[in-house]
């Protein structure tokens, strides 16, 4: 099972719908909405789109995740293997998507497009210090986006809510290419951490992360998202705040990123199951 789940990243995979998913619970108009088998389909196919890209990630940079002493003791498969997997997963979830839910095909090829250009070969946005963290913001909005529409029509509230969960993804971009700092300069990526060091990228995840919180505030402020809603992801993005806060001062060390990245993972869980709950309670 291992040797099945590790290569493809099918855990993160699944991290990474969260978007998706968080996309689609807020745009129910009631609770009883979400057990649409339709819905679950849709939502499944999502998470193929995400395990295709996950798998074309890993064939355009087989060679640097090959070099990435954290990547490589994760475990690797062949070029070709991750081709086929990521051919047929984004087949299936197309396929899934036009018989259900065809109104999410165009912003499932914008999200395959987007990450494409994130991890083309060489020339990709995560070659080039800020256009990876640019890339994400945008994937970020496309992927919620593409949640409400499995379930309602997107509006301007659904977009700026979108540009709060694209943040919080791109701020943990940024601390992945910290915890990759080591690895990526020994390859000789210049990645944004590589290029500007770690403590100005630090400061910058800490920024998106406070850019993201005040956002949020600002969105309940003009009634765009109620606060009870909002509640639990203001509690999560200002732990996940002032954990980042504590890393500025302190010597880099990838393993405080890592530490950190677990934390505010944890907060986040925590906020979508509280959300869920207030969901559950309101209907």
């Amino acid at each position: 099972m291992k040797a099945i789940l590790t290569p493809y990243r099918l855990p993160e995979a699944l991290l990474i719908t969260g978007f998706t998913i968080i996309g689609t619970i807020m745009a129910a108009p009631r609770f009883a909405s979400l057990f649409d088998p339709g819905l679950w389909g849709g939502l499944f196919a999502s998470y193929l789109l995400i395990v295709s890209i996950y798998a074309f990630n890993s064939w355009a940079g087989l060679r640097d995740d090959a070099a990435n002493p954290r990547l490589a003791a994760a475990g690797l498969t062949s070029g070709r293997d991750y081709a086929v997997v990521s051919a047929l997963t984004l087949a299936t979830a197309l396929t899934i998507f036009a018989f259900l839910r065809p109104a999410a095909v165009p912003y499932a090829l914008g999200i395959f497009f987007l990450w494409g250009i994130y991890s083309f070969p060489r020339y990709g946005a995560k070659y080039v210090p800020f256009a990876g963290t640019i890339v994400h913001v945008a994937v970020g909005m496309v992927q919620f986006q593409q949640g409400w529409a499995l379930i309602g029509k997107p509006d301007d509230r659904s977009l700026f809510l979108s540009l709060y969960f694209a943040l919080i993804l791109a701020a943990g971009h940024v601390n992945h290419e910290l915890i990759d700092h080591d690895a990526d300069k020994t390859a000789g990526i210049a990645s944004g951490a590589v290029r500007f060091g770690p403590r100005l990228w630090t400061a910058l995840h800490l920024a998106i992360t406070l850019g993201a919180l005040c956002l949020l505030l600002l969105l309940s402020f003009f009634g765009l998202f109620s606060f009870v809603w909002a509640a639990p992801f203001v509690t999560a993005s200002a732990l996940q705040s002032l954990s980042a806060a504590t890393l500025v001062p302190t010597p880099y060390a990838s393993r405080r990123m890592i530490v950190h990245r677990t934390r505010y993972r944890l907060c986040f869980l925590g906020a979508g199951l509280a959300f869920l709950m207030i969901r559950l309670t309101a209907s």
